[in-house]
């Protein structure tokens, strides 16, 4: 009895011998974990209630969106939908792809698309990007009619980053209201590469996304990773050392001073990548005070050296600027554009005095704090260059939940009986990946912008003038003045264009993005 096993073993063992022997060698390990470290997590996982760049990228993951912003070119292409034509200032048509299932197994067509339009317009944040929209309706079950009230241009990139279509069958839930909010921004019902794992998600920590088998491109990404764990960790020591370690595989903003370890490290590897995220110094000017002076503002600009920041506190991993416009929106974006003003710090002093400012003025310069390279350093040493043309400038470096409360204070002329009589700058980076010129130029030198201190009505109505252009290459122009006119009025001081440096596992095969937006399909860990 003994033998009859043993010589069925024998045999067994030969058998797999020989499958070993003619199973091809693979040279990539397919699938896998691959976890990603940012600073962040999206508040929600609801694609169309709030607006967050975190949750911009992170719904992509599980929510695909109409149109894409490829990754090598930058370039706009079909996703779920896979052609769109203009047929006039006000009406778009679009083909949706057709064989598009949800993660739930329900199939896709135009009535998800108008769908996830109404919940977007019912929002308090994402209503602001469909402002020009009229509704969207199904001309058949596969083609879309988008309708504006007006000419909307910036259509196509907001498209890249919300509206995305989600199942009916979160209708056939029974929920409604809050209730319903509250599901949706813990279940995800898109037709996305993955889907969150939501007894998973361990708030502050922790999100784990596993593949979604119904996606409809999955065989265009066959290495992809099968599972993605995000984790947030707020501390760039902490998050470099955590790739260091080999508890992470990607990091996101690697800050300067931890880059030289990275590279020295034989376990690990950077990339770095020019982005769109643009650093100014935005002067607090709406409740009077010396920065209502134009000739102060510029004497502000005039006494920084932004190249010199550039080069010590960067390393050089930034590009000065002389625009709020990045090369990925659709319009306003000049490629010949010089950095304004440049450093005179003896033109600043006469300037100042000039503006009768000779024996300067108290301001508090408030940066965030480790949430952009080298920020508190920037604003230290901006702070430097300040007083030594006689403004005497604090610096202010906080976190950004802080940050954001202070500037509202000056906004609001809350600070004028503070110690530095309501005088303030705000050092801050401004990205807006999704594209619209308007929304950025609105939104840091509009009287009403949310990240504004000055109000200037000849620049405010030429944004105002710019973003309602129907033609592209005469609202191109108009942009072209808005910049013009930020110069003029020296309305803030433009820094750089910073790069975004990444810090990865050597066993790591991934191609950054410009516009900060990270897609873990595009991974391959070997």
């Amino acid at each position: 009895m003994e033998v009859a096993k043993v010589k069925k073993l024998f045999v067994l063992a030969i058998l797999l011998l020989s499958f070993a022997v003619v199973m091809p060698v693979q040279t990539v390990d397919a699938g896998g974990t691959v976890t990603i470290a940012l600073r962040g997590e999206p508040p929600t996982m609801d694609p169309h209630k709030v607006s967050n760049y975190v949750g911009a990228m992170v719904w992509r993951w599980a929510y695909d969106s109409l149109l894409n912003v490829s990754t090598k070119t930058g370039k706009k292409e079909g996703w779920l939908a896979t052609s769109w034509a203009k047929k006039s200032h006000k009406e778009v048509i679009f083909k949706l792809r057709k064989g598009v299932r949800f993660s739930d197994g329900s199939k896709m067509d135009c009535s998800n698309a108008v769908f996830a339009l109404n919940r977007v317009k019912g929002s308090k944040r994402q209503a602001y990007f469909f402002r020009p929209t009229k509704k969207a309706e199904c001309i058949d079950k596969y083609t879309l009619r988008w309708i504006n009230h007006k000419a909307d241009n910036g259509l196509e990139s907001n498209l890249t980053r919300y509206a995305h279509p989600i199942s009916h069958k979160i209708k056939e839930l029974g929920l409604k209201g809050r209730k319903l909010t509250a599901y949706v921004s813990r279940n995800t019902h898109g037709s996305g590469p993955y889907t969150l794992v939501s007894s998973d998600w361990q708030k502050n920590q922790k999100m784990v996304f596993r593949t979604n088998p119904l996606w409809w491109n999955n065989s265009a990404w066959p290495n992809r990773p099968d599972t993605v764990v995000l984790r947030r960790i707020k501390s760039p020591a902490v998050r470099t050392k955590a790739i260091q370690a080999g508890d992470v595989d990607i990091v996101m903003g690697i800050l300067p001073q931890f880059i030289p370890q990275l590279q020295k490290d034989p376990n690990t590897k950077i990339k770095a990548i020019p982005a769109v995220r643009i650093m100014f110094m935005s002067f607090f000017s709406r409740h009077g005070g010396p920065f209502a002076d134009e000739r102060v503002r510029r004497a502000a600009n005039l006494a920084i050296d932004a190249e010199k920041i550039r080069t010590t506190l960067l390393g050089g991993r930034a590009d000065l600027f002389g625009q709020i416009y990045h090369p990925w929106n659709y319009s306003g974006y000049d490629p010949n554009r010089k950095p304004w003003h440049g450093y005179n710090p003896a033109k600043a002093k006469a300037l100042l005095k000039e503006a009768g400012y000779a024996k300067g003025f108290k301001m508090e310069l408030i940066a965030t704090n480790g949430r952009y390279p080298a920020d508190k350093q920037t604003c230290e040493a901006s702070a430097g260059y300040l007083k030594a043309v006689g403004i005497n400038a604090t610096c202010n470096a906080q976190i950004f939940p802080l940050y954001k409360k202070s500037h509202r204070a000056y906004n609001k002329g809350k600070k004028k009986n503070n110690k530095y009589k309501g005088v303030a700058a705000f050092y801050m980076g401004y990205g807006n990946g999704g594209g619209n010129p308007g929304s950025i130029a609105r939104g840091t030198n509009g009287c009403k912008g949310p990240w504004s201190g000055i109000c200037i009505k000849e620049l405010n109505d030429a944004i105002d003038d710019a973003s309602l252009e129907p033609e592209p290459p005469a609202q191109q122009k108009k942009f072209e003045n808005v910049t013009d006119l930020m110069k003029k009025h020296s309305s803030y001081k433009i820094f750089f264009k910073i790069h975004d440096v990444f810090g990865m596992r050597k066993n790591i095969d991934w191609l950054p993005r410009h516009d900060e937006l990270l897609y873990p399909w595009e991974i391959v860990k070997k």
